[in-house]
């Protein structure tokens, strides 16, 4: 059996109804292969057809993350 739906029901609906925001994480390329989202580094590097994704607190550890991941793909 089907509910009719009247103006009054239809406000009730929408007054219910909640929205949720979610936050979009902002990655600004630095070098070739690392980010920066304003807290930590990321690095995305290729090996072997697959990506390798990781997180650092701070650029020299990334950097060099970057770099051994560079050598071990030729």
């Amino acid at each position: 059996m089907a509910t009719k739906l009247t103006k009054k029901s239809i406000s009730k609906v929408n007054q219910t109804q909640t929205t949720e925001r979610t936050t979009v994480t902002v990655y600004v390329p630095i070098t070739s292969n690392i980010y920066h989202d304003g807290y930590s580094y990321r690095v995305r590097v290729s090996v072997k057809g697959s990506v390798v994704s990781k997180n650092f607190s701070n650029k020299r550890k990334a950097i060099t993350f970057r770099n051994e991941l560079r050598k071990s793909r030729a």
